[in-house]
């Protein structure tokens, strides 16, 4: 047994031999010899590489693209793993060939028949181009896929974890642990700086293995089939990407549209655009002059769709497209007779690939102004009243972050956001809502949301080729006939449909529960993680619970910080950089108090603690919205992030207490894997009641803490 702070000693010989190498890096902490550089580097490049892990895994095989949070749990598994390695067998020499392995199965899996990604969900879920199989065959290769990559990636990130845990152990703890958190603030702003420049993933992992490679040289333990390992692995993600952009959101490739004209032959009618190897959208040539050509009946059916709200509302002055795109429902509007449109869509990248390749050219006229923004940002921030706001075919294949279950358009279908789209319209305004083919339920949800904030008489549908177009305001008698709506009537049978609001912002859940596949995955990996890891890592099912419980709530508490800095700012990927780093820049004035400031009393820094909770969970953050952007954001971040600067000072005191860094770190990423299986709850109960979770997480930080003391 160990005393508390894990200072005792063992009887097993592999433990007395991690005390002693314990014990020889605190008397080179205490020499003050130990160089910082190393620390720096593997810290650096451990979270560069993560966030290229998570981005990358998810844009090559699509379903990470909606379970983002499953590699990142992993990530912290393995750093976990990786820290309690530190003092046994080195790890280090094999980063390169599980590098590999990894790269191989991503190439591989991501290029096989997107039929052969079958998701096992059910009537109560929705995502996009789902493949049809039996339950049992869906549920048996999906389960396969996603646990072999969460192995993999566990395994992967092990090398860093103890690489990051042998240089922490070269320093005083305090000290170790500031030093890794600033890296670590390097790492996430060098991924972001990467990601705004749009540059391919051989850019992002070729700077973090220059980092790894420059200290396991350092270290001397790089061999020179690593740095060939590292060279074949950067050229082969290299070859994988070329032709594809990439946006600061999601992989996108490009390719013509043919379709047959009038005598059969195929001819050029546009672009496709698809994402995470997926359809997503078409640039279509939907101008009179071009269809009278081609006479294509699927043609016309496609331009009435996209040209709904402009027949109900001929002619108006100004005009609001969200989600873009490329540019078809801006070129509705102008074909319209719209005397300005403002384009709002949030991946700049595929605005400017509207401006260079839309057939019809709308974005280089001069009557639309592009803006590329979140849509709830854009409405926050603009005081400009529309005659029409049209919801483009905004469906994300993605999500907001590794962090979180909420996707990129979360915020944009919750009755907040159409609160503030009905403040933009004139007094006759309209919205406009379009969606693809969807589950009735889906359809249902969006139709009460409208009629909840437009009024239940003024909601109107048109259903076409393209999917479902909604139509909510003042339509008179022959604007819908012109416009081909017809009165949209609820359905009494689904009275008990939740509506999507900012709490409770998932839009693509029928019912307020964890479909049945989360608890699948979560179920085989609690089967399956504790086996492997208890026979290669004992001490890991043996954490110490007071950093393990901070661990949890931590993870918890940064996630509910991004999201809600998403509803102040939007969800663009400048945003999870932000909020990312507010939350290390409050770790690291936690840790400078500690440093420099007399030994803080854990009751009252635990009291001061729930303290913050409970104003950063009560707080109306809309009122924030009155504030200028810069005010707004300053504010934002210390209220969001307030509750983790004194969870920073109470973990840097009980590191301080603890006299060792490894095993309470290991110890606080495995909490953080608990916490993001946590992250779940949000789906029954919304957002907020992360709080009252996180709390109970800290209760029992609390109370281990006095156990441990006692």
């Amino acid at each position: 047994m160990t005393g508390p702070g894990g200072a005792g000693r063992s009887t097993d010989p592999r433990m007395r031999s991690e005390a002693r190498a314990l014990d020889e890096a605190e008397r080179r902490a205490e020499a003050g010899s130990a160089p910082w550089l190393p620390l720096v580097l593997v810290s650096a490049a451990a979270l560069l590489l993560e966030l290229a892990v998570i981005r990358w895994l998810s844009a090559e095989v699509r379903l990470f693209s909606y379970f983002k949070n499953l590699p990142l749990l992993a990530a912290f598994l393995g750093l976990a793993v990786g820290f309690g390695f530190v003092g046994r067998r080195d790890w280090r020499p094999f980063f390169a060939p599980l590098l590999a392995v990894f790269v191989a199965a991503v190439l591989i899996v991501g290029r096989s028949d997107p039929q052969f990604l079958t998701y096992p969900g059910s009537a109560d879920e929705f995502l996009f181009f789902t493949a049809p199989a039996t339950y049992w065959l869906a549920v048996a290769r999906f389960l396969a896929v996603v646990v072999a990559f969460f192995l993999v990636t566990t395994f992967l990130f092990v090398p860093l974890g103890q690489a990051t845990g042998i240089e922490m152990t070269r320093h005083a703890p305090l000290g170790a642990y500031v030093a890794n958190v600033a890296a670590s603030l390097a790492g996430v702003w060098a991924f972001a700086v990467l990601s705004y420049l749009e540059t391919p993933p051989a850019v992002w992992f070729g700077v973090g293995l220059l980092a790894v490679g420059a200290y396991l040289g350092g270290a001397r333990v790089l061999s020179r089939s690593a740095v060939a390992l590292f060279l074949i692995v950067l050229v082969a993600v290299a070859i994988a990407g070329r032709g594809i952009v990439w946006s600061p959101y999601q992989r996108v490739e490009i390719q013509d549209l043919l379709i047959p004209d009038a005598s059969g032959r195929k001819v050029h009618a546009g672009y496709t655009l698809s994402v995470q190897h997926v359809f997503f959208m078409h640039a279509y040539d939907l101008s009179p002059e071009y269809a009278a050509r081609m006479n294509n009946r699927v043609l016309e059916d496609i331009s009435r769709s996209y040209s709904t709200p402009y027949r109900a509302r001929p002619n108006a002055a100004r005009v609001l497209v969200v989600g873009a795109g490329m540019g078809n429902d801006a070129a509705a509007a102008l074909r319209g007779g719209a005397a300005h449109v403002d384009a709002v869509e949030i991946d700049p990248s595929i605005l400017d690939l509207g401006r260079r390749l839309h057939p019809e050219h709308p974005y280089t006229d001069p009557r639309v102004t592009t803006v590329a923004d979140d849509a709830r940002a854009f409405l926050t921030r603009s005081r400009d009243r529309y005659d029409v706001v049209a919801f483009g075919f905004l469906d994300s294949h993605t999500l907001l972050s590794g962090l979180s279950s909420v996707r990129l358009d979360s915020f944009v279908y919750t009755r907040e956001s159409f609160v503030a789209v009905r403040d933009h319209l004139t007094p006759d305004g309209l919205v406009a809502v379009s969606f693809s083919q969807s589950p009735p339920w889906l359809l249902e949800r969006l139709g009460r949301i409208l009629a909840d904030v437009m009024g239940a008489d003024r909601v109107y549908v048109h259903r076409g080729v393209m999917g479902t177009t909604f139509v909510a305001g003042p339509v008179s008698a022959a604007d819908a006939s012109r416009a081909q709506l017809v009165a949209w009537t609820a359905d009494p049978a689904a009275d008990a449909l939740p509506l999507t609001t900012d709490d409770w912002p998932y839009l693509y859940l029928r019912r307020k529960v964890m479909p049945i596949v989360y608890w699948e995955i979560l179920l085989l990996l609690a089967l399956i993680c504790p086996v492997l890891i208890g026979r290669s890592f004992p001490g890991a099912l043996r954490p110490q619970w007071d950093f393990w419980f901070l661990g949890a709530a931590f993870l918890l508490v940064e996630f509910k910080s991004i999201t809600e800095m998403a509803l102040l700012f939007g969800t663009t990927w400048l945003v999870n950089a932000l909020a990312i780093s507010g939350v290390l820049v409050m770790v690291l004035a936690a840790n400078a108090v500690a440093m420099r400031g007399p030994r803080l009393a854990l009751g009252a820094l635990y009291a001061a603690l729930f303290g913050s909770l409970a104003l950063s969970g009560l707080f109306p953050l809309a009122s924030l919205n009155a504030l200028s952007p810069a005010l707004r954001g300053v504010a934002g971040m210390i209220l969001l992030s307030l509750p983790l600067f004194f969870a920073g000072l109470v973990f840097a005191e009980s590191l301080g207490r603890a006299g060792e860094t490894s095993r309470p770190l290991a110890s606080n990423l495995s909490g953080a894997v608990a916490g993001g299986v946590l992250e779940y709850g949000s789906l029954w109960w919304g957002i907020k009641s992360l709080y009252v979770i996180a709390a109970l997480l800290y209760a029992g930080a609390f109370l281990a803490s006095r156990r441990a003391r006692r």
